[in-house]
């Protein structure tokens, strides 16, 4: 990895860690679950007591979608 590359990942991930802060806390934990901790929906169905593998596949996509909105950088 190159300086630069090594920097534009670093800007990528504190952007991703403030977005992660201004998430509800249901989001946040759905989203670590997913892309952090790199469980399935299903395992996150189970683990996070949800009733069915659709609705964790709907949740973590609400809440991959809010922070993706969070990410996108705000015209002034």
């Amino acid at each position: 990895t190159s300086p630069l590359e090594f920097a534009i990942q670093a800007e990528s991930y504190e952007r991703y860690r403030k977005a992660l802060e201004t998430l509800n806390p249901r989001h946040r934990e759905l989203i670590v679950a997913r892309v952090e901790m790199q469980w399935s929906v299903t395992e996150i169905a189970q683990r996070l007591g949800m009733r069915t593998v659709d609705a964790a596949r709907m949740a973590v996509s609400r809440a991959l979608k809010r922070l993706s909105s969070e990410m996108t950088p705000r015209e002034s």
